[in-house]
């Protein structure tokens, strides 16, 4: 019958062993015999307490001096009193096998064989595993640990292979099997894999919230938390590429979802604007004659980016504003319009008059907000509606803005 381990015996060797693999002579490099000890308060942490129950103190020691008889482990004694914990270096094979556990070495080996299988199939994937190879080639540990690797690297290869919308239950039921659990474990982990080692430097420019950027990630492999809508509103004709044309006025707002603004073949604006409209609330209440709005909410993807390319391209002349809250977000919003468009936007009731305007109603600005108020100064954009923000301490939501004027 094998020797079955104890608790304290467990833990005492648990102890030896880590010891042994965080040392040079684990892997080699030592020149000179190491000798590995862990002293008796490591595994039982009130064996030197003056108010220890003497009966565990029994038993602690009987459990060690079994593993002394068994040579796993060698004991120094002091004044009746056990001083340290000796290694065994002949029994590390029979003390890997008694606590069940691989050798650190055959886990490396596993770990760098589990990244070796995602090498060629996505740069960002590329960049991160050939990273974490490198790393465990040294010695080093890998960023995730080894039970949640695999299922993060299977969640980052669906995602990047990935080419119509998904919701985020959908995802983690077809990936894990559960359809919490990317919520709970695993979603931000693998949206800062994807965002650390994929090109997202311009899009994530100037976001600064965690969870509008993890939005922003996942939108551009088309992955949402609840379907996706792109809200149009104006004199507009539609044509989808099954031939059926839609006509949609300032009365009859509409809304698609991603997958069906991909089948639009053309639009054609009849108004003389476009306007993009931050909030939903702004976006219900707007109406002229004169625009064409559009609510894409907050930052965009790169599809609702061509989007907007295309109905750029397609109906020249026509003249495009963005409007949103008047802070420091706001401008950046536009600025994120223009790299990802290409089309020179303008901002819409953002001017300092409608900040002075509606002072009443003005936020006082928070700490990010005062380092991208400075951040547009230096780049020198917007500068005359940042140095009233920053002097005056003022921010406005847009929404009274629409709902005063409109």
């Amino acid at each position: 019958m094998q020797f079955k381990l104890r608790k304290w015996q467990k833990a005492a060797l648990e102890k030896l062993v880590d010891r042994y693999e965080k040392s040079k002579t684990y892997r080699g490099e030592n020149q000179v015999t190491q000798t590995f000890f862990v002293p008796p308060e490591k595994v039982f942490s009130e064996y030197d307490s003056d108010y220890v129950n003497v009966d565990d103190v029994h038993d602690f020691e009987s459990q060690m001096i079994e593993l002394e008889q068994r040579e796993l482990l060698f004991i120094h004694w002091k004044n009746r009193e056990i001083q340290s914990l000796k290694a065994n270096p002949q029994k590390w094979e029979e003390i890997y096998s008694l606590l069940g556990r691989k050798e650190l070495r055959r886990l490396e080996e596993e770990q760098i064989e589990l990244y070796k299988k995602y090498l060629g199939r996505h740069a960002a994937l590329d960049r991160f595993c050939q990273e974490q190879i490198k790393r465990l080639a040294e010695g080093k540990k890998a960023k995730f640990a080894p039970d949640e690797a695999e299922k993060i690297l299977r969640l980052c290869n669906f995602i990047l292979e990935n080419q119509e919308e998904i919701l985020e239950r959908e995802l983690s039921i077809a990936v894990l099997g559960d359809s919490k659990l990317w919520e709970r474990k695993y979603r931000s982990k693998v949206c800062g894999l994807l965002k650390d080692y994929g090109d997202f430097d311009s899009l994530l420019m100037g976001v600064d919230d965690k969870k509008t950027a993890e939005k922003i990630v996942l939108g551009e492999y088309h992955v949402a938390s609840n379907p996706s809508y792109i809200y149009f509103k104006g004199d507009a004709k539609f044509l989808f590429e099954n031939g059926e044309k839609l006509k949609i006025n300032a009365h009859m707002p509409v809304a698609f979802t991603e997958k069906t603004v991909a089948c639009i073949k053309a639009i054609k604006i009849l108004n003389d604007k476009v306007v993009t409209v931050e909030n939903l609330t702004s976006f219900n209440r707007l109406e002229k004659g004169d625009s064409f709005y559009i609510f894409l909410s907050g930052y965009h993807n790169q599809l609702k980016q061509k989007l907007l390319c295309r109905i750029y391209e397609e109906n020249k002349g026509t003249e495009w504003r963005h409007f949103g809250d008047i802070d420091p977000d706001g401008f950046y919003i536009i600025e994120h319009l223009k790299r990802g468009t290409g089309i020179p936007f303008q901002p819409l009731h953002m001017e300092l008059s409608y900040l002075k305007k509606y002072d009443a109603y003005a936020k006082p600005l928070e700490k990010n907000d005062i380092q991208k108020a400075k951040t547009l100064l230096s780049q020198h954009k917007y500068s005359e509606v940042m140095e009233y923000m920053l002097r005056e301490d003022k921010k406005l939501e847009q929404e009274i803005i629409s709902w005063m004027e409109y």
